[in-house]
């Protein structure tokens, strides 16, 4: 039976913490399109200065670095998101409201202005005085947002006070804030199946620190895609940094 290495597999993600301690966010299985472990070593030369050997080798002696770990995966949850942006999750938990006849003042270069909520409803109503202005002539209103802005040649092109009145439905959601986090700490771990002879195989990297390697692209054409870069930790209680599991058939 073929020896080759060709895995299909769930790969799982724990968040810790400062401390290498889990949150208890454990996320997957992750569509990963890389997980890559580099394992590396320093050479410490001793060199002759001999006549007849200078510059050759008299020891070498190799010393293992930090194994680098690459992730790359194209799911995008708001969790995985947060890690690939160094950053963390909240939640959006935003009540409807009503504004009514809440003062505006426009610009005389069609530039938008905020209105206070966002999410709007079609029931939003502008006047200037007591004259009720016509949508999509006069001025644009982005619902989603929560502006407005004259548009030109209606007669709200030259700016000017107006009110606006309307309601807006509650938000829930959640927010990813980025750039909150100096270092991603993470167990990356899962289980799959060789597919060139059929066995499982199970994986771990105990606690890796990890940081961004690459943007992330929100008006791409493509699939979002994430990738991030470390260094394997040897924790207390182990004596290597990862390991890989080729288990025999049951």
């Amino acid at each position: 039976m073929s020896d080759g290495i060709l895995l299909a597999g769930n790969i799982f993600v724990d968040r810790l913490n400062e401390q290498g301690v889990s949150t208890g966010q454990i996320f997957g299985p992750i569509n990963t399109t890389k997980l890559g472990i580099k394992t590396e070593a320093d050479s410490v030369v001793r060199t002759s200065n001999k006549k007849a050997s200078k510059g050759q080798a008299l020891d070498d002696v190799k010393i293992a670095k930090p194994a680098a770990i690459t992730w790359e995966f194209d799911d995008q949850p708001a969790e995985l998101i947060a890690l690939a942006l160094m950053g963390e999750v909240a939640s959006i938990n935003d009540a409807a409201g009503t504004l009514a006849d809440e003062a505006v003042t426009l610009p005389d270069n069609q530039s938008w202005v905020a209105v206070p909520g966002q999410n709007f409803t079609d029931d939003v109503v502008v006047k200037q005085a007591t004259e009720t202005k016509v949508a999509g002539v006069d001025y644009e209103f982005n619902f989603a947002l929560g502006m407005i802005r004259s548009i030109k040649g209606g007669s709200l092109a030259a700016g000017g006070s107006i009110t606006v009145s309307g309601t807006y439905n509650a938000r829930t959601g959640k927010r990813i804030k980025g750039g909150t986090k100096s270092q991603t700490r993470l167990r990356i771990f899962g289980e799959g199946t060789n597919l060139t002879n059929g066995k499982q195989v199970n994986f771990e990297i105990y606690d890796t620190s990890m940081m961004p390697t690459k943007e992330l692209d929100l008006a791409g054409s493509e699939y979002v895609s994430a990738a991030l870069e470390g260094t394997a930790k040897l924790v207390n209680g182990k004596d290597e940094p990862f390991y890989i599991d080729e288990l025999d058939d049951a």
